[in-house]
């Protein structure tokens, strides 16, 4: 099994961001954000769009990464869908990052990690996702022991 790209193109290595304009950005909603939880690299900053990521059922996520900031080789329990929102995202399938077996995914790309399959990134430059049609209770697997920032599912407190 393998990292699955749906709206991605070898090309998007090349393809600058389209700009968002600020009424684009008026027009979201207000969100309450987070810091990351203790099962992710700090530095990041989340908010729930829907759903409660530690109850059973659906649940959406935005989450904001800062350049360079890594999610390490893990696996869900769960089928995993991103789209990039803004910014670019590296990723690649493995139990090790290897950047030259990655695809770079750049603003408006999709990306899906099948539960169970080793997956990871790394933001280039400040990057926002929407993590969609995740199941919870959310959970996190780093495949090395030294990856692992903290408990593996997310605290009370981060629902909508």
């Amino acid at each position: 099994a393998a990292l699955v790209l749906i709206g991605s193109t070898a090309r998007a290595q090349q393809v600058a961001a389209p700009a968002v304009s600020a009424q684009n950005d008026s027009a979201e909603p207000a969100r309450q954000w987070f810091p990351t939880p203790s099962i992710l690299p700090a530095g990041g900053r989340l908010a729930v769009v829907s759903g409660n990521p530690f109850a059973s059922g659906t649940f959406t996520l935005e989450f904001v990464m800062p350049d360079g900031y890594p999610l390490p080789p893990h696996t869900n329990p769960s089928n995993e869908h991103v789209l990039v929102k803004s910014g670019a995202l590296i990723v690649g399938a493995g139990r090790k990052i290897d950047r030259r077996k990655s695809v770079v995914l750049a603003t408006g790309d999709t990306a899906s990690a099948p539960a169970g399959v080793p997956h990871w990134s790394i933001a280039r430059g400040e990057t926002r996702l929407i993590i969609t049609e995740a199941m919870g209770p959310y959970g996190i697997a780093y495949m090395s022991v030294r990856d692992e920032p903290g408990a593996h599912a997310f605290p009370n407190g981060y629902s909508h």
